[in-house]
C-alpha cells in the first residue's frame, strides 16, 4: 500500500486522509501512510459529510484511502482516491520490500482534528517523536507483548494512537470492534470474549461501566481514565473490589499526543476530594504558571502548561492560533515551545498535579473536547433561529451531557432538529 501511495504521487510532508471504518484494513493504511513518508488524517465515516468535508480542505489532503462504497459523499474534485476494494489486485502485485524513506522524529505523523471557538475545528499537527516517546519508554502502563487491548476510542481522537501503537510497538494486539461506534454491551462482550487485558475509558465512560457492569474489571491488568476529571467514588469502588488491578488516571491535550501526566491510583483516601493526574511522562514537563508566566508556589492554582518530546507543530493553515497557544518556553532550551493547555491546576504537597477547572469556556464531555461556541455556530446558521446557547448540564452525578436551547423567529412555529 506504502508503495501504492508513492505510485500516485504521494511524497514526504503530505497528509492522506484515511476513511474507512474500524478493521485491519484501517491499520494496514495508517502503516502504510506512514512508510510513505506521508502523515494521516483519519475521516470518521460516522462524522457528517460537511464536517468531513472541512477536515480534507483544511488538511489539504490530495489522496484519500477509503473504499468504493464509503467514498461517495466525500468532495470529489481535486481528491486522488485509492480504493482498498477496487485495487486490491494491483496493490497485492507491488514490490513489498521497504521503501528506503527515512522521515526522523521531526516528520509529521498525524493530524488530528478537535473542536474549534469559532465554530470551525482545528487540525493538530503531531510529528513521529510525539507518537513514538508517548508509547515506547514511558513506563505508567508497563507496556508489554502480552497485553491485549480493545479500540473502544472513536478513531478521530488521540486516544485511538494508545489503542493501536500502544499495541504494534510492544509486539501486543489490539480487538477492533465492528463499525465506527461501540456500545456498552458490545465492550462487556469484547472484554471478556477476547481476553482484553488493557482498557482505556473516557471518565464518563469509566463511570458507566463501574456502575452497570462492574464484572468487566475483573480479568484486566490495566484501565486508564482520562479525558475528563476522573469521579473519585468510582474510582474508589474499582480500587477497592479489584486490588491488583492497575488503575490510572491520564491527563493531557491533543496538543501533547493525549497523555502528559499519569497517576497510579493505589488507593482512594477517604473523603479525597479529587483523583490526582500524576507526574509528566518521561520526556514531557508540565509547569504551573501565573498570568506572567512565572511558576507558582505548591498548592497554589495555576495554568498548566505542557512541553517537551510529546508537543505537536502546532494547528494545520493557522499560524495566527498557533502562535498564541504554542508560546517560547522560557524554562527550555533556545527556540523550544510549551502549549498554553487553557486547564487550571496546582501541585500537592507529594508532588502530583491535581487538576481543578478550565479557565475558559471550554468543556469536556465523555471524553470530548467541546467549544460551546461552535455548537452555536451550527445552530445560529439554521435559518429559523435567532438566538441559541449551548451548554453543559448535569442532572445526575457523572452524567455530564451537552444540552443546546434555541429561539425560533417570529416566522417559525418550530424548529426542526
Amino acid at each position: 500500500l506504502a508503495r501504492r501511495l508513492v505510485g500516485v504521487g504521494v511524497v514526504p510532508g503530505d497528509v492522506v486522509g484515511v476513511h474507512l471504518e474500524r478493521g485491519p484494513e484501517l491499520v494496514v493504511s495508517l502503516l502504510g501512510v506512514l512508510k510513505a513518508g506521508a502523515a494521516y488524517t483519519l475521516l470518521d465515516p460516522a462524522f457528517p459529510a460537511e464536517r468531513l468535508a472541512t477536515v480534507v480542505t483544511d488538511a489539504e489532503v490530495r489522496v484519500l484511502v477509503t473504499r468504493d462504497d464509503l467514498s461517495r459523499p466525500l468532495p470529489p474534485s481535486g481528491i486522488r482516491r485509492v480504493l482498498l476494494d477496487r485495487d486490491a489486485a494491483l496493490i497485492a502485485s507491488l514490490d513489498d520490500s521497504d521503501l528506503g524513506l527515512v522521515c526522523g522524529g521531526s516528520g509529521a505523523a498525524c493530524v488530528m482534528f478537535t473542536s474549534g471557538s469559532t465554530g470551525r475545528p482545528k487540525g493538530v499537527v503531531a510529528p513521529h517523536r510525539a507518537l513514538v516517546s508517548t508509547f515506547v519508554g514511558p513506563d505508567y502502563l508497563g507496556f508489554c507483548a502480552d497485553d491485549v487491548y480493545l479500540q473502544s476510542s472513536p478513531v478521530s481522537w488521540d486516544a485511538f494512537a494508545l489503542e493501536v501503537f500502544g499495541a504494534l510497538f510492544h509486539g501486543g494486539r489490539t480487538v477492533l470492534p465492528v463499525g465506527s461506534r461501540t456500545d456498552l454491551d458490545e465492550v462487556a462482550a469484547l472484554v471478556a470474549g477476547c481476553g482484553v487485558t488493557v482498557l482505556q475509558l473516557s471518565a464518563s465512560l469509566f463511570n458507566v461501566l463501574v456502575d452497570d457492569f462492574p464484572g468487566l474489571f475483573a480479568g484486566l491488568r490495566a484501565v486508564m481514565t482520562a479525558g475528563e476529571a476522573a469521579s473519585v467514588s468510582h474510582v474508589a469502588r474499582v480500587c477497592a473490589r479489584h486490588p491488583g488491578l492497575r488503575v490510572l488516571n491520564g491527563y493531557g491535550p491533543v496538543e501533547s499526543m493525549g497523555f502528559t501526566t499519569s497517576h497510579v491510583v493505589g488507593g482512594v483516601v477517604e473523603g479525597a476530594g479529587s483523583v490526582p493526574i500524576g507526574v509528566p511522562l518521561a520526556g514531557k514537563r508540565v509547569f504551573v504558571l501565573d498570568g506572567g508566566l512565572c511558576a507558582v508556589p505548591v498548592g497554589v492554582p495555576g495554568e498548566l502548561y505542557v512541553a517537551g518530546s510529546g508537543l505537536a507543530f502546532g494547528y494545520v493553515g493557522r499560524a495566527g492560533l498557533t502562535g498564541e497557544r504554542f508560546v517560547a518556553c522560557p524554562f527550555g532550551g533556545a527556540g523550544e515551545r510549551m502549549y498554553r493547555t487553557g486547564d487550571v491546576g496546582r501541585w500537592r504537597a507529594d508532588g502530583a498535579l491535581e487538576f481543578l477547572r478550565r479557565a475558559d469556556d471550554q468543556v469536556k464531555v465523555r471524553g470530548f473536547r467541546i467549544e460551546p461556541r461552535e455548537v452555536e455556530a451550527v445552530l445560529s446558521g439554521h435559518e429559523r433561529v435567532v438566538q441559541c446557547a449551548a451548554v453543559v448540564r448535569e442532572d445526575r452525578p457523572g452524567d455530564r451531557r451537552l444540552v443546546a436551547y434555541a429561539v425560533p423567529g417570529p416566522d417559525a412555529k418550530a424548529v426542526d432538529p
